[in-house]
Protein backbone atom coordinates (compact mmCIF):
# COMPACT_ATOMS: atom_id res chain seq x y z
CA UNK A 1 0.00 0.00 0.00
CA UNK A 2 1.28 3.35 -0.91
CA UNK A 3 -0.05 6.62 0.71
CA UNK A 4 -0.30 9.74 -1.20
CA UNK A 5 0.47 12.58 1.15
CA UNK A 6 3.86 12.05 -0.33
CA UNK A 7 2.71 12.44 -3.63
CA UNK A 8 0.76 15.82 -2.44
CA UNK A 9 4.26 16.99 -1.32
CA UNK A 10 6.26 15.99 -4.59
CA UNK A 11 3.55 17.62 -7.37
CA UNK A 12 3.80 20.56 -5.17
CA UNK A 13 7.27 20.96 -5.66
CA UNK A 14 8.73 23.09 -8.28
CA UNK A 15 12.27 23.68 -7.86
CA UNK A 16 12.23 27.12 -6.96
CA UNK A 17 15.28 27.97 -5.13
CA UNK A 18 14.37 28.60 -1.40
CA UNK A 19 10.68 27.00 -1.09
CA UNK A 20 9.83 25.02 1.29
CA UNK A 21 7.27 21.93 -0.98
CA UNK A 22 5.40 21.54 2.77
CA UNK A 23 4.79 25.66 2.41
CA UNK A 24 1.02 25.12 1.80
CA UNK A 25 1.13 21.98 4.02
CA UNK A 26 0.03 21.88 7.51
CA UNK A 27 0.29 18.96 9.48
CA UNK A 28 0.71 20.03 13.22
CA UNK A 29 -3.18 18.58 14.79
CA UNK A 30 -3.57 21.85 16.88
CA UNK A 31 -2.76 23.99 14.51
CA UNK A 32 -4.77 22.22 11.93
CA UNK A 33 -7.62 22.51 14.23
CA UNK A 34 -7.42 26.15 13.93
CA UNK A 35 -6.67 26.86 10.60
CA UNK A 36 -10.21 24.66 9.92
CA UNK A 37 -12.56 26.72 12.43
CA UNK A 38 -11.04 29.58 10.70
CA UNK A 39 -11.65 28.25 7.08
CA UNK A 40 -14.93 27.24 8.00
CA UNK A 41 -15.99 31.08 9.52
CA UNK A 42 -14.53 32.04 5.89
CA UNK A 43 -16.66 29.10 4.27
CA UNK A 44 -19.67 30.77 6.23
CA UNK A 45 -19.14 34.04 4.06
CA UNK A 46 -19.67 32.39 0.79
CA UNK A 47 -22.96 30.08 -0.65
CA UNK A 48 -21.27 26.76 -1.05
CA UNK A 49 -23.26 25.18 -4.33
CA UNK A 50 -22.24 21.59 -5.34
CA UNK A 51 -21.66 20.10 -8.83
CA UNK A 52 -25.44 19.17 -10.02
CA UNK A 53 -26.01 15.10 -9.63
CA UNK A 54 -28.31 13.29 -11.64
CA UNK A 55 -30.27 12.02 -8.93
CA UNK A 56 -30.20 15.89 -7.10
CA UNK A 57 -33.23 17.62 -8.61
CA UNK A 58 -32.37 20.99 -9.82
CA UNK A 59 -33.91 23.95 -8.36
CA UNK A 60 -36.27 25.47 -11.65
CA UNK A 61 -35.77 29.14 -9.76
CA UNK A 62 -31.80 29.44 -10.43
CA UNK A 63 -29.84 29.18 -13.69
CA UNK A 64 -27.00 27.04 -13.90
CA UNK A 65 -23.45 28.02 -14.36
CA UNK A 66 -20.75 25.42 -16.15
CA UNK A 67 -16.76 25.77 -16.16
CA UNK A 68 -13.47 23.90 -17.27
CA UNK A 69 -10.75 24.55 -16.02
CA UNK A 70 -6.77 23.97 -17.03
CA UNK A 71 -3.98 24.36 -14.85
CA UNK A 72 -1.12 24.87 -17.06
CA UNK A 73 1.14 25.32 -13.88
CA UNK A 74 4.15 22.96 -12.78
CA UNK A 75 1.45 22.49 -9.78
CA UNK A 76 -0.48 19.32 -10.49
CA UNK A 77 -3.34 19.51 -7.48
CA UNK A 78 -6.44 20.49 -9.54
CA UNK A 79 -8.76 23.80 -9.01
CA UNK A 80 -11.75 22.00 -7.38
CA UNK A 81 -13.60 25.46 -6.13
CA UNK A 82 -14.58 28.84 -8.29
CA UNK A 83 -15.76 31.77 -6.38
CA UNK A 84 -17.85 34.59 -8.29
CA UNK A 85 -19.24 37.28 -7.24
CA UNK A 86 -23.16 39.34 -7.82
CA UNK A 87 -22.95 42.46 -8.70
CA UNK A 88 -24.82 43.96 -6.30
CA UNK A 89 -22.20 41.67 -3.31
CA UNK A 90 -21.68 45.49 -1.46
CA UNK A 91 -25.08 46.39 -1.14
CA UNK A 92 -26.00 44.07 1.90
CA UNK A 93 -23.97 42.01 4.25
CA UNK A 94 -27.17 39.08 3.01
CA UNK A 95 -25.92 38.82 -0.08
CA UNK A 96 -22.67 36.59 -0.24
CA UNK A 97 -20.17 35.27 -2.88
CA UNK A 98 -21.02 32.28 -4.55
CA UNK A 99 -18.62 29.48 -4.65
CA UNK A 100 -19.16 26.51 -6.81
CA UNK A 101 -17.35 23.14 -5.91
CA UNK A 102 -16.15 20.32 -8.35
CA UNK A 103 -16.93 16.84 -7.87
CA UNK A 104 -13.69 14.37 -7.09
CA UNK A 105 -11.26 15.89 -9.82
CA UNK A 106 -8.55 14.32 -11.54
CA UNK A 107 -4.68 15.00 -11.26
CA UNK A 108 -5.06 15.54 -15.31
CA UNK A 109 -4.97 19.23 -15.51
CA UNK A 110 -8.78 19.37 -16.08
CA UNK A 111 -11.63 20.90 -13.63
CA UNK A 112 -15.22 20.68 -14.43
CA UNK A 113 -17.80 22.74 -12.84
CA UNK A 114 -21.68 22.83 -13.02
CA UNK A 115 -23.88 24.01 -10.51
CA UNK A 116 -27.04 25.95 -9.95
CA UNK A 117 -26.48 29.41 -9.22
CA UNK A 118 -29.28 32.60 -8.40
CA UNK A 119 -29.96 34.34 -11.50
CA UNK A 120 -28.18 38.06 -11.63
CA UNK A 121 -24.89 39.48 -12.99
CA UNK A 122 -21.90 37.68 -11.71
CA UNK A 123 -17.66 37.84 -12.10
CA UNK A 124 -15.06 35.19 -11.16
CA UNK A 125 -13.63 36.15 -7.85
CA UNK A 126 -11.28 33.47 -7.86
CA UNK A 127 -10.45 29.74 -8.37
CA UNK A 128 -9.10 27.79 -5.12
CA UNK A 129 -7.68 24.23 -4.51
CA UNK A 130 -8.64 23.20 -1.21
CA UNK A 131 -7.80 19.63 0.25
CA UNK A 132 -7.97 18.24 4.16
CA UNK A 133 -8.28 15.05 6.22
CA UNK A 134 -7.50 14.95 9.89
CA UNK A 135 -3.84 15.04 9.41
CA UNK A 136 -3.20 18.40 7.04
CA UNK A 137 -4.74 20.50 4.71
CA UNK A 138 -3.90 22.29 1.24
CA UNK A 139 -5.22 25.27 0.08
CA UNK A 140 -4.74 27.73 -3.03
CA UNK A 141 -6.11 31.09 -4.11
CA UNK A 142 -5.77 32.43 -7.25
CA UNK A 143 -7.60 35.56 -7.90
CA UNK A 144 -9.12 36.76 -11.21
CA UNK A 145 -8.45 40.04 -12.84
CA UNK A 146 -11.38 42.23 -13.98
CA UNK A 147 -10.64 42.22 -17.21
CA UNK A 148 -11.57 38.69 -17.81
CA UNK A 149 -15.30 40.21 -17.40
CA UNK A 150 -18.73 39.83 -16.66
CA UNK A 151 -21.42 37.57 -17.27
CA UNK A 152 -25.35 36.79 -16.35
CA UNK A 153 -27.32 33.98 -15.38
CA UNK A 154 -30.76 33.89 -16.64
CA UNK A 155 -33.78 31.31 -14.53
CA UNK A 156 -33.98 27.83 -16.37
CA UNK A 157 -30.73 28.53 -18.32
CA UNK A 158 -27.19 27.33 -18.81
CA UNK A 159 -24.46 30.02 -18.93
CA UNK A 160 -21.01 28.38 -20.34
CA UNK A 161 -18.61 30.07 -19.39
CA UNK A 162 -16.03 28.07 -21.29
CA UNK A 163 -12.55 27.12 -20.60
CA UNK A 164 -10.30 28.73 -18.44
CA UNK A 165 -6.72 28.78 -18.28
CA UNK A 166 -4.51 28.96 -14.84
CA UNK A 167 -0.71 30.47 -15.71
CA UNK A 168 1.47 31.74 -13.35
CA UNK A 169 4.03 33.95 -15.66
CA UNK A 170 7.63 34.00 -14.00
CA UNK A 171 8.83 37.60 -13.36
CA UNK A 172 12.11 36.88 -11.96
CA UNK A 173 12.22 35.20 -9.09
CA UNK A 174 8.49 35.39 -8.45
CA UNK A 175 5.24 34.33 -10.51
CA UNK A 176 2.13 36.92 -11.82
CA UNK A 177 -0.97 34.73 -11.56
CA UNK A 178 -2.87 34.89 -14.33
CA UNK A 179 -6.26 33.65 -15.56
CA UNK A 180 -7.77 34.01 -18.67
CA UNK A 181 -10.34 32.80 -20.81
CA UNK A 182 -9.62 30.18 -24.11
CA UNK A 183 -10.58 31.45 -27.51
CA UNK A 184 -14.27 30.00 -27.84
CA UNK A 185 -14.29 26.41 -28.28
CA UNK A 186 -17.37 24.42 -29.35
CA UNK A 187 -20.82 25.78 -27.19
CA UNK A 188 -22.26 24.08 -24.53
CA UNK A 189 -19.43 20.94 -24.94
CA UNK A 190 -18.64 21.13 -21.34
CA UNK A 191 -22.22 20.47 -20.52
CA UNK A 192 -23.16 17.87 -23.01
CA UNK A 193 -20.07 15.66 -22.56
CA UNK A 194 -19.81 15.85 -18.55
CA UNK A 195 -23.04 16.08 -17.65
CA UNK A 196 -25.62 14.95 -20.10
CA UNK A 197 -28.33 14.53 -17.39
CA UNK A 198 -28.88 18.09 -17.49
CA UNK A 199 -32.08 19.30 -19.96
CA UNK A 200 -31.51 22.55 -21.38
CA UNK A 201 -32.25 24.29 -24.79
CA UNK A 202 -28.77 24.36 -27.35
CA UNK A 203 -30.16 27.09 -28.46
CA UNK A 204 -30.64 29.10 -25.30
CA UNK A 205 -26.73 29.13 -23.83
CA UNK A 206 -25.39 32.26 -22.54
CA UNK A 207 -21.83 33.39 -22.47
CA UNK A 208 -19.86 35.89 -21.48
CA UNK A 209 -20.95 39.59 -21.65
CA UNK A 210 -19.59 41.02 -24.78
CA UNK A 211 -16.28 43.54 -24.07
CA UNK A 212 -13.08 45.13 -26.01
CA UNK A 213 -10.98 43.05 -24.30
CA UNK A 214 -11.07 39.77 -26.81
CA UNK A 215 -7.54 40.71 -28.71
CA UNK A 216 -5.94 40.96 -25.29
CA UNK A 217 -7.43 37.99 -24.29
CA UNK A 218 -5.97 36.22 -27.87
CA UNK A 219 -2.61 37.24 -27.51
CA UNK A 220 -1.99 36.26 -24.16
CA UNK A 221 -3.43 32.80 -24.59
CA UNK A 222 -0.92 32.86 -27.65
CA UNK A 223 1.69 33.85 -25.51
CA UNK A 224 0.55 31.15 -22.68
CA UNK A 225 0.88 28.31 -25.47
CA UNK A 226 4.22 29.19 -26.66
CA UNK A 227 5.64 29.47 -23.41
CA UNK A 228 5.24 26.55 -21.84
CA UNK A 229 6.47 26.38 -18.21
CA UNK A 230 6.39 22.68 -17.15
CA UNK A 231 6.77 19.08 -19.29
CA UNK A 232 4.01 15.64 -18.27
CA UNK A 233 7.02 13.44 -20.26
CA UNK A 234 10.11 13.10 -22.27
CA UNK A 235 10.19 11.02 -25.30
CA UNK A 236 13.57 9.99 -27.77
CA UNK A 237 12.21 8.88 -31.30
CA UNK A 238 13.86 6.88 -33.48
CA UNK A 239 15.67 9.66 -35.47
CA UNK A 240 17.13 10.81 -32.32
CA UNK A 241 14.66 14.21 -31.56
CA UNK A 242 13.31 14.44 -28.34
CA UNK A 243 10.03 15.51 -27.31
CA UNK A 244 8.67 17.31 -24.40
CA UNK A 245 4.85 17.29 -23.73
CA UNK A 246 3.38 20.32 -22.27
CA UNK A 247 -0.28 21.77 -21.10
CA UNK A 248 -2.64 22.94 -23.60
CA UNK A 249 -1.91 20.83 -26.17
CA UNK A 250 1.44 22.03 -26.93
CA UNK A 251 5.38 20.54 -27.05
CA UNK A 252 8.28 21.37 -27.86
CA UNK A 253 10.91 18.85 -30.14
CA UNK A 254 14.80 18.85 -30.14
CA UNK A 255 16.46 17.92 -33.15
CA UNK A 256 19.73 15.63 -33.47
CA UNK A 257 21.00 18.90 -34.52
CA UNK A 258 19.97 20.94 -31.42
CA UNK A 259 17.34 22.78 -32.94
CA UNK A 260 14.45 23.62 -31.16
CA UNK A 261 10.87 23.39 -32.61
CA UNK A 262 7.40 24.31 -30.85
CA UNK A 263 4.41 21.95 -32.17
CA UNK A 264 0.60 21.91 -30.88
CA UNK A 265 -2.59 19.88 -31.65
CA UNK A 266 -5.99 21.41 -31.69
CA UNK A 267 -6.81 21.20 -27.58
CA UNK A 268 -6.59 22.83 -24.32
CA UNK A 269 -5.96 19.54 -22.54
CA UNK A 270 -2.18 18.23 -21.19
CA UNK A 271 -0.77 16.15 -23.94
CA UNK A 272 0.83 12.64 -21.67
CA UNK A 273 2.13 10.69 -24.29
CA UNK A 274 3.36 10.62 -27.96
CA UNK A 275 5.36 7.61 -30.29
CA UNK A 276 6.96 8.16 -33.94
CA UNK A 277 7.41 5.18 -35.64
CA UNK A 278 10.94 4.92 -38.35
CA UNK A 279 8.90 6.31 -41.27
CA UNK A 280 8.42 9.60 -39.47
CA UNK A 281 4.63 9.44 -38.76
CA UNK A 282 3.52 10.61 -34.91
CA UNK A 283 0.80 9.94 -32.71
CA UNK A 284 0.29 12.16 -29.85
CA UNK A 285 -2.56 12.20 -26.81
CA UNK A 286 -3.53 13.27 -23.67
CA UNK A 287 -6.47 14.03 -21.53
CA UNK A 288 -9.70 14.51 -22.22
CA UNK A 289 -9.19 11.43 -24.94
CA UNK A 290 -7.57 13.75 -26.67
CA UNK A 291 -5.68 12.28 -29.75
CA UNK A 292 -3.77 12.93 -32.93
CA UNK A 293 -2.36 11.59 -35.88
CA UNK A 294 0.10 13.03 -38.53
CA UNK A 295 2.00 10.91 -41.34
CA UNK A 296 5.11 12.06 -42.15
CA UNK A 297 4.44 14.62 -44.76
CA UNK A 298 0.87 15.30 -43.79
CA UNK A 299 -1.10 17.58 -41.67
CA UNK A 300 -2.90 16.70 -37.60
CA UNK A 301 -5.72 14.38 -37.96
CA UNK A 302 -7.88 14.42 -34.49
CA UNK A 303 -8.53 10.57 -34.04
CA UNK A 304 -9.87 11.87 -30.33
CA UNK A 305 -11.78 9.21 -28.24
CA UNK A 306 -14.39 9.47 -25.91
CA UNK A 307 -14.08 12.74 -23.16
CA UNK A 308 -13.81 10.22 -20.20
CA UNK A 309 -10.73 8.02 -21.55
CA UNK A 310 -7.09 9.20 -20.46
CA UNK A 311 -4.15 8.02 -22.55
CA UNK A 312 -1.37 6.91 -20.57
CA UNK A 313 0.91 5.09 -23.49
CA UNK A 314 1.13 4.90 -27.23
CA UNK A 315 3.17 2.84 -30.34
CA UNK A 316 3.38 3.37 -33.24
CA UNK A 317 4.84 0.36 -35.75
CA UNK A 318 6.21 0.83 -38.85
CA UNK A 319 3.40 -0.92 -39.95
CA UNK A 320 1.46 1.94 -39.17
CA UNK A 321 -0.51 0.72 -36.33
CA UNK A 322 -0.88 2.52 -33.38
CA UNK A 323 -1.09 0.42 -29.57
CA UNK A 324 -2.31 2.71 -27.21
CA UNK A 325 -3.38 2.13 -23.30
CA UNK A 326 -6.08 4.22 -21.80
CA UNK A 327 -7.84 4.66 -18.67
CA UNK A 328 -10.83 5.48 -17.17
CA UNK A 329 -12.25 5.53 -13.70
CA UNK A 330 -12.71 1.98 -13.00
CA UNK A 331 -10.81 0.75 -16.61
CA UNK A 332 -7.40 -0.25 -18.08
CA UNK A 333 -8.00 -0.51 -21.47
CA UNK A 334 -5.55 -1.63 -24.44
CA UNK A 335 -6.76 -0.86 -28.33
CA UNK A 336 -4.93 -1.55 -31.53
CA UNK A 337 -5.83 0.12 -34.71
CA UNK A 338 -5.00 1.83 -38.23
CA UNK A 339 -5.67 4.68 -39.50
CA UNK A 340 -7.75 4.99 -43.09
CA UNK A 341 -9.90 7.03 -44.61
CA UNK A 342 -9.12 9.67 -41.67
CA UNK A 343 -10.56 7.40 -39.18
CA UNK A 344 -9.66 4.26 -37.09
CA UNK A 345 -10.86 1.51 -35.89
CA UNK A 346 -10.13 0.22 -33.09
CA UNK A 347 -9.33 -3.22 -31.72
CA UNK A 348 -9.62 -3.72 -27.94
CA UNK A 349 -6.84 -6.41 -27.22
CA UNK A 350 -7.35 -6.18 -23.33
CA UNK A 351 -8.97 -4.87 -20.41
CA UNK A 352 -8.45 -4.35 -16.75
CA UNK A 353 -11.20 -3.69 -14.68
CA UNK A 354 -11.15 -2.62 -10.70
CA UNK A 355 -14.77 -3.31 -10.28
CA UNK A 356 -16.07 -6.02 -7.75
CA UNK A 357 -12.35 -8.06 -8.55
CA UNK A 358 -12.91 -8.63 -11.90
CA UNK A 359 -9.70 -7.92 -12.98
CA UNK A 360 -7.80 -8.48 -16.70
CA UNK A 361 -10.48 -9.66 -19.20
CA UNK A 362 -7.46 -11.68 -21.15
CA UNK A 363 -4.75 -13.88 -19.03
CA UNK A 364 -2.63 -16.69 -20.56
CA UNK A 365 -4.15 -19.85 -19.96
CA UNK A 366 -0.91 -21.58 -18.52
CA UNK A 367 -0.22 -19.08 -16.26
CA UNK A 368 -4.06 -18.46 -14.93
CA UNK A 369 -3.28 -20.26 -11.74
CA UNK A 370 -0.71 -17.82 -10.55
CA UNK A 371 -2.94 -15.23 -10.85
CA UNK A 372 -3.79 -13.82 -6.88
CA UNK A 373 -7.56 -12.50 -6.18
CA UNK A 374 -8.27 -9.25 -7.07
CA UNK A 375 -9.40 -6.93 -4.49
CA UNK A 376 -13.54 -7.37 -4.09
CA UNK A 377 -14.66 -3.14 -3.33
CA UNK A 378 -14.46 -1.36 -6.60
CA UNK A 379 -11.01 1.06 -6.89
CA UNK A 380 -11.07 4.46 -9.05
CA UNK A 381 -7.91 3.90 -11.33
CA UNK A 382 -5.23 6.22 -10.33
CA UNK A 383 -2.74 5.97 -13.56
CA UNK A 384 -0.29 2.88 -14.62
CA UNK A 385 2.87 2.60 -15.91
CA UNK A 386 4.67 0.36 -17.89
CA UNK A 387 8.37 -0.51 -18.46
CA UNK A 388 10.68 -3.44 -19.35
CA UNK A 389 13.56 -4.91 -17.10
CA UNK A 390 15.64 -7.86 -17.12
CA UNK A 391 13.87 -9.44 -20.64
CA UNK A 392 10.11 -9.13 -19.64
CA UNK A 393 7.47 -6.53 -19.95
CA UNK A 394 5.83 -4.78 -16.85
CA UNK A 395 2.69 -3.18 -16.16
CA UNK A 396 1.25 -1.42 -12.57
CA UNK A 397 -1.75 -0.56 -11.87
CA UNK A 398 -2.47 2.05 -9.20
CA UNK A 399 -5.78 2.15 -7.45
CA UNK A 400 -7.80 4.18 -4.76
CA UNK A 401 -10.77 3.78 -2.75
CA UNK A 402 -13.69 5.91 -4.66
CA UNK A 403 -14.63 7.25 -1.26
CA UNK A 404 -11.83 9.18 -0.36
CA UNK A 405 -9.92 12.32 -1.68
CA UNK A 406 -7.55 11.72 -3.95
CA UNK A 407 -4.70 13.43 -2.19
CA UNK A 408 -4.70 11.68 0.81
CA UNK A 409 -6.47 8.27 -0.06
CA UNK A 410 -3.57 5.46 -0.08
CA UNK A 411 -2.94 4.17 -3.40
CA UNK A 412 -2.78 0.31 -3.98
CA UNK A 413 -0.41 -0.92 -6.79
CA UNK A 414 -0.50 -4.46 -8.89
CA UNK A 415 1.92 -5.49 -11.02
CA UNK A 416 1.70 -7.93 -13.91
CA UNK A 417 3.95 -9.17 -16.62
CA UNK A 418 2.70 -9.07 -20.00
CA UNK A 419 3.77 -10.40 -23.55
CA UNK A 420 4.04 -7.03 -25.65
CA UNK A 421 2.74 -8.67 -28.74
CA UNK A 422 -0.43 -9.76 -27.51
CA UNK A 423 -0.75 -7.43 -24.60
CA UNK A 424 -1.78 -10.76 -22.70
CA UNK A 425 -1.16 -11.01 -19.31
CA UNK A 426 1.19 -13.69 -18.38
CA UNK A 427 1.35 -13.34 -14.13
CA UNK A 428 1.43 -11.35 -11.31
CA UNK A 429 4.58 -10.24 -9.62
CA UNK A 430 4.23 -10.64 -5.54
CA UNK A 431 7.93 -9.32 -4.84
CA UNK A 432 8.90 -6.37 -7.12
CA UNK A 433 9.16 -3.25 -5.43
CA UNK A 434 10.46 -1.32 -7.62
CA UNK A 435 7.92 1.24 -9.45
CA UNK A 436 9.25 2.10 -12.46
CA UNK A 437 12.54 1.96 -14.92
CA UNK A 438 13.74 4.92 -16.49
CA UNK A 439 16.54 5.82 -19.03
CA UNK A 440 19.47 7.62 -17.05
CA UNK A 441 21.66 7.87 -20.18
CA UNK A 442 24.13 4.82 -20.37
CA UNK A 443 21.99 3.06 -17.91
CA UNK A 444 18.63 2.46 -16.75
CA UNK A 445 17.57 3.12 -13.29
CA UNK A 446 15.31 1.56 -10.94
CA UNK A 447 13.06 4.23 -8.94
CA UNK A 448 11.64 3.03 -5.42
CA UNK A 449 9.00 5.40 -4.31
CA UNK A 450 9.30 7.30 -1.08
CA UNK A 451 7.19 5.66 1.08
CA UNK A 452 4.38 7.33 4.57
CA UNK A 453 7.50 7.57 6.61
CA UNK A 454 10.09 9.08 4.47
CA UNK A 455 11.40 12.26 5.37
CA UNK A 456 12.24 13.77 2.01
CA UNK A 457 9.20 12.37 0.11
CA UNK A 458 12.12 11.40 -2.47
CA UNK A 459 12.74 8.45 -4.57
CA UNK A 460 15.65 6.03 -4.09
CA UNK A 461 17.49 4.87 -7.34
CA UNK A 462 18.95 1.43 -7.80
CA UNK A 463 21.46 1.01 -10.85
CA UNK A 464 20.80 -1.82 -12.88
CA UNK A 465 23.25 -3.73 -14.98
CA UNK A 466 22.82 -5.68 -17.68
CA UNK A 467 21.85 -8.91 -15.70
CA UNK A 468 18.89 -7.14 -13.81
CA UNK A 469 21.18 -6.70 -10.61
CA UNK A 470 20.30 -3.26 -8.57
CA UNK A 471 22.86 -0.98 -7.00
CA UNK A 472 21.44 1.09 -4.56
CA UNK A 473 22.58 4.95 -5.26
CA UNK A 474 23.90 6.90 -2.03
CA UNK A 475 22.62 9.91 -1.25
CA UNK A 476 25.68 11.36 1.24
CA UNK A 477 28.60 13.01 0.50
CA UNK A 478 31.64 11.80 2.68
CA UNK A 479 33.29 15.56 4.26
CA UNK A 480 36.27 16.19 6.09
CA UNK A 481 37.18 19.13 7.99
CA UNK A 482 41.12 19.99 8.53
CA UNK A 483 41.76 20.15 12.12
CA UNK A 484 44.89 20.61 15.04
CA UNK A 485 44.77 17.08 15.85
CA UNK A 486 45.99 14.40 13.67
CA UNK A 487 42.75 12.97 12.37
CA UNK A 488 40.70 14.91 10.46
CA UNK A 489 36.64 15.11 11.00
CA UNK A 490 35.17 13.31 8.36
CA UNK A 491 30.98 12.95 8.33
CA UNK A 492 28.40 12.08 5.96
CA UNK A 493 26.08 14.63 4.83
CA UNK A 494 22.80 13.85 3.01
CA UNK A 495 21.65 15.21 -0.21
CA UNK A 496 18.29 14.50 -2.66
CA UNK A 497 18.87 14.77 -5.75
CA UNK A 498 17.02 17.28 -7.62
CA UNK A 499 16.59 14.89 -10.55
CA UNK A 500 17.41 11.69 -12.44
CA UNK A 501 21.55 11.30 -12.49
CA UNK A 502 22.83 11.42 -15.49
CA UNK A 503 25.25 8.61 -16.57
CA UNK A 504 27.65 9.11 -19.05
CA UNK A 505 28.89 5.44 -18.81
CA UNK A 506 28.07 2.50 -16.80
CA UNK A 507 30.00 4.00 -13.93
CA UNK A 508 30.74 7.60 -14.75
CA UNK A 509 27.54 10.03 -13.89
CA UNK A 510 26.80 13.61 -12.70
CA UNK A 511 24.29 14.66 -10.57
CA UNK A 512 22.18 18.43 -9.28
CA UNK A 513 21.89 17.34 -5.84
CA UNK A 514 20.32 19.60 -3.23
CA UNK A 515 21.69 20.25 0.56
CA UNK A 516 19.30 21.28 3.24
CA UNK A 517 20.56 23.81 5.46
CA UNK A 518 17.99 24.89 8.14
CA UNK A 519 18.84 27.03 11.73
CA UNK A 520 18.32 25.18 15.19
CA UNK A 521 14.28 25.77 15.20
CA UNK A 522 14.41 23.66 11.95
CA UNK A 523 12.76 26.86 10.34
CA UNK A 524 13.52 28.34 7.38
CA UNK A 525 15.08 25.96 5.66
CA UNK A 526 17.22 26.74 2.33
CA UNK A 527 18.53 23.95 -0.32
CA UNK A 528 21.78 24.39 -1.77
CA UNK A 529 21.91 23.41 -5.49
CA UNK A 530 25.60 21.77 -6.22
CA UNK A 531 27.02 19.31 -8.90
CA UNK A 532 28.31 15.89 -7.77
CA UNK A 533 30.52 13.18 -9.93
CA UNK A 534 30.61 9.44 -9.43
CA UNK A 535 33.21 7.01 -11.33
CA UNK A 536 31.84 3.80 -9.34
CA UNK A 537 28.26 3.76 -10.61
CA UNK A 538 26.74 6.11 -7.74
CA UNK A 539 28.25 4.01 -4.40
CA UNK A 540 30.23 7.08 -3.81
CA UNK A 541 30.15 10.87 -4.82
CA UNK A 542 32.53 13.96 -5.22
CA UNK A 543 31.77 17.11 -4.70
CA UNK A 544 32.87 19.58 -7.24
CA UNK A 545 32.56 23.67 -7.91
CA UNK A 546 29.94 23.56 -10.61
CA UNK A 547 26.48 24.24 -10.05
CA UNK A 548 23.43 24.10 -11.77
CA UNK A 549 22.94 27.49 -14.38
CA UNK A 550 20.11 28.94 -12.21
CA UNK A 551 18.59 27.59 -8.80
CA UNK A 552 15.68 26.68 -10.15
CA UNK A 553 16.95 25.16 -13.57
CA UNK A 554 17.76 21.63 -12.34
CA UNK A 555 15.76 18.72 -14.24
CA UNK A 556 18.44 16.99 -16.26
CA UNK A 557 17.21 15.43 -19.35
CA UNK A 558 19.31 12.12 -19.55
CA UNK A 559 18.05 11.38 -23.06
CA UNK A 560 20.99 13.63 -24.74
CA UNK A 561 23.83 11.30 -24.89
CA UNK A 562 27.01 14.42 -25.81
CA UNK A 563 25.92 16.57 -22.91
CA UNK A 564 24.52 17.71 -20.11
CA UNK A 565 21.15 19.25 -20.80
CA UNK A 566 18.75 20.84 -17.98
CA UNK A 567 15.32 22.55 -18.05
CA UNK A 568 13.79 24.90 -15.61
CA UNK A 569 10.83 22.47 -15.77
CA UNK A 570 7.86 23.69 -13.36
CA UNK A 571 9.73 27.46 -13.09
CA UNK A 572 9.84 28.75 -17.07
CA UNK A 573 10.39 27.28 -20.18
CA UNK A 574 14.59 27.90 -20.49
CA UNK A 575 16.62 24.99 -21.42
CA UNK A 576 20.50 25.25 -20.90
CA UNK A 577 23.57 22.52 -21.85
CA UNK A 578 27.07 21.84 -20.96
CA UNK A 579 29.93 20.05 -22.29
CA UNK A 580 32.07 20.41 -19.48
CA UNK A 581 29.42 19.05 -16.18
CA UNK A 582 28.69 22.35 -15.66
CA UNK A 583 31.76 24.13 -15.01
CA UNK A 584 30.23 26.44 -17.73
CA UNK A 585 26.51 26.83 -19.47
CA UNK A 586 24.73 27.85 -22.48
CA UNK A 587 21.24 28.91 -22.86
CA UNK A 588 19.89 27.04 -25.74
CA UNK A 589 16.09 28.20 -25.63
CA UNK A 590 14.35 31.11 -23.74
CA UNK A 591 11.30 31.67 -22.21
CA UNK A 592 9.77 34.76 -23.71
CA UNK A 593 9.00 37.91 -21.91
CA UNK A 594 5.41 38.87 -22.95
Amino acid sequence: MQYNWQALVKIMENNMSGMNPLRYVKSCPLLLAVCLLFLQGCAGQVNMLPTLKEDVPISEQDGIVVARIINASGVALPFNQLTINPENLNESKSIKPERLLADRPKLNGTTVFASSVKPGNYSISSIRAFYSNGNGWYSRFVSADEKLGTFSVTQGEVTDLGTLIYYPKPQGDRYLDLLIRAPESKEGEVIAKHFPFIKYDPQSINGWHVDENDEERESAYISIAQNPLTYNEEYISPDNSIYFLGKVGVFMKRTPDGDWELDAVDTNHELTAIAQNNHGDLVVGGSEGALFWRSAKGDWLDISLEHNTHIENLRLLDTGEIELLVTRDFEVNIYRGVVANSQVKWKLLNQYSSRSGQGWKHIAEVKIGEMKAHTKSDQHIYNTTIFEFNGQNYIIVREQSTYGSIIFSPINSEIFIYDPESWMIEKTVDDFDLNAIVDAGAVQLGVEEAGFWSWTGKPTYYKIDKNGNQDKITTYIKECKESKSSRNRCINRNFTFRSVPWFSTDNEAVAIVGFSQSNFSGRNRETENRILTTTDGGKSWISTDNKPPTDYCTSIVPLVADRLLVSCDGANGDFYESTDLGASWNQVRQQDNF
